[in-house]
């Protein structure tokens, strides 16, 4: 098997060792893999999705400073966004909820917007009514 390396914030890395010593994966390696495998089956539902769908999206992102692009990218899309949630999270970051109706393309556009944005941490999306 290959070996990869990867960069990580020491919190993130300690929660990785936790989710380990807590018996819920054998190695760091077994965990990130099971990250890896996530993330490809969501790119994959996403990817062949057709048609009209609805989608939940969920952005957390940095609230400090400006220019987090967030609301920019809703903007751009606020002909097919049905309706949001802000709240300001625990650790002083911002969630964004996000539900839309459109097609699987505008989705998916959406979303890869979404995800580039330089002071996103995670987004999310769940697919829940539409598409083949």
């Amino acid at each position: 098997m290959p070996i990869v390396a990867i960069s990580m914030s020491d919190s993130d890395l300690d929660e990785l060792v936790s989710l380990q010593k807590e018996g819920r994966f054998s190695n760091r390696s077994e965990a990130v893999r099971h990250a890896v495998q996530k993330l490809l089956s969501e790119h994959r539902s996403l990817e062949h999705v057709q048609g009209p769908v609805t989608a939940v999206f969920t952005a957390i992102y940095y609230k400090s400073g400006q220019g987090h692009g967030i609301s920019s990218v809703q903007h751009q899309f606020r002909d097919h966004i049905t309706a949001t949630i802000h709240a300001h999270t625990t650790d002083d970051n911002c969630a964004e909820v996000m539900i839309m109706d459109a097609d699987a393309e505008v989705v998916r556009s959406f979303f890869k917007k979404l995800r580039s944005q330089k002071k996103a941490l995670r987004v999310e999306v769940n697919l829940i009514g539409g598409g083949s």
